[in-house]
């Protein structure tokens, strides 16, 4: 079995009773999913309601774990979502431990089917449930005792948020030569610690860097309609007592002007065979605009398991789309607000825009309108400096001469050297 609170100790990770998290011991920055074995349960940092409260959302069922757990963002970003994912497979297989082997695994897949719908763009959440799926595959194929595959899974599951904790470390300390004193760094949405188990992707190295003595100024966009830039990496940020610029999603030019923003850093849902990245949507602007400037380092940092080279170009990344009242709920509140202030009066509209005249068509007729929202788009590889990643950092056109072998080898032996096992279907 994988020793999770071995891996936990030698991050710096230290259980927080008042919280219910683990935190980092430098940072003040909490882990993002973790698993109560003794009691079977999922402990996830409720990223929904952060800002405003630190606690965290527990669960037991597979079902709640992917739906409101991964679906509803309670728990958000690719290798955070990876995470739970698996973790919900360990759930799965513990509701269904009596079923007759064969139905066991019939169960699984099913869950393994539900989990990779609630969010089919970030591919560490189908990595992991593969994974937890393969092994229980195996495992009843080698010796037919459930009880058995469930184990399996359970150390499938407590491997990926252990290779997703020591993969990060690697992360930080690649990430961490090219920042340097003075840097001034935009970043996206939060593509970081909070995107990860604990610090990974854009943000972890920039945490790390600061608390070792880099003299760095972040600045971060609000990232609407969300808003988890000004919501959640500030938040982050804060907590790692960084010095912090917010700005709106319309303040790319402005910002780089004002307090000479010299490097991007964002952190990344899927890498296509081509380098082309797709990430929260306005990612492909802020590139667009560094390009333009010429004198700003434009960067990408993701976990190994982003890498989809199955995607061949960065067109052929489904692009999600996301529920309308991420859009529309802050003018209900609006609305609220102003009839509570008598700003206007109890006959005015409740909304805007009022639900009869939007469509869900593709393009709006007369008189209707349409709400478009997707959650992502995707940056060209032209426009990428580097794509700084846990088993190395690469140019955009080398993520064509990366294998799955070659990229599990880099993986096998920095895990391996930190005292972790692959499991075996992984390395065959």
């Amino acid at each position: 079995m994988v020793d999770i609170q071995n891996v936990f100790k030698k991050i710096g990770l230290e259980f927080d009773p008042d919280s219910g998290a683990y935190v980092h011991n430098k940072t003040n920055i909490p882990l993002t999913v973790h698993y109560e074995h003794d009691t079977e349960t999922m402990v996830l940092l409720d990223q929904t309601k952060l800002p405003y409260e630190f606690t965290v959302w527990k669960t037991q069922d597979y079902r709640k774990a992917g739906i409101p757990g991964i679906k509803g963002m309670i728990v958000r970003g690719s290798q955070a979502i990876g995470c739970a994912a698996g973790y919900g497979m360990l759930l799965a297989a513990n509701e269904y431990k009596n079923e007759q082997k064969e139905n066991f695994i019939k169960k699984l897949r099913e869950a393994a089917d539900f989990l990779n719908e609630t969010r089919p763009t970030a591919s560490p959440l189908k990595w992991a449930t593969d994974l937890c799926l393969k092994v229980a595959e195996k495992s009843i194929s080698k010796n037919g005792k459930v009880g058995e595959a469930v184990e399996a899974v359970r150390y499938a599951a407590d491997y990926f948020l252990a290779a997703d904790l020591i993969l990060s470390w690697y992360l930080r300390q690649d990430g961490k030569k090219h920042l340097e004193d003075g840097d001034v760094v935009m970043t996206h949405c939060n593509g970081g610690s909070m995107s990860s188990s604990y610090g990974g992707h854009a943000l972890g190295m920039l945490e790390e860097a600061y608390v070792e003595g880099k003299d760095i100024i972040m600045v971060s966009k609000e990232t609407r309609p969300r808003s988890q830039g000004y919501k959640l990496t500030v938040w982050e940020l804060n907590r790692a007592q960084m010095p912090i610029v917010i700005v709106t999603d319309n303040m790319i030019s402005s910002a780089f002007e004002r307090f000479g923003v010299n490097k991007v850093l964002l952190g990344v849902d899927r890498v296509a065979r081509d380098g082309s990245v797709a990430n929260k949507i306005g990612s492909a602007d802020i590139a667009r605009v560094a390009d333009l400037y010429g004198n700003v380092d434009f960067y990408y940092a993701t976990s190994y398991s982003t890498i989809d080279l199955e995607t061949k170009k960065g067109k052929d990344i489904p692009i999600e789309e996301r529920s309308i009242d991420e859009v529309t709920y802050f003018y209900i509140l609006e609305a609220e607000d102003k009839r509570k202030n008598k700003v206007i009066s109890e006959k005015s509209l409740k909304e805007w825009p009022p639900k009869n005249i939007i469509t869900n068509k593709k393009v709006p007729g007369k008189g209707e309108i349409v709400i478009y929202n997707p959650a992502f788009d995707v940056t060209p590889p032209k426009l990428i400096d580097l794509i700084i990643t846990d088993i190395g950092v690469y140019a955009p056109h080398q993520i064509k001469t990366l294998t799955n072998e070659k990229m599990n080898q880099i993986v096998n032996k920095r895990l391996e050297k930190q005292g972790v096992k692959v499991p075996e279907i992984i390395i065959e």
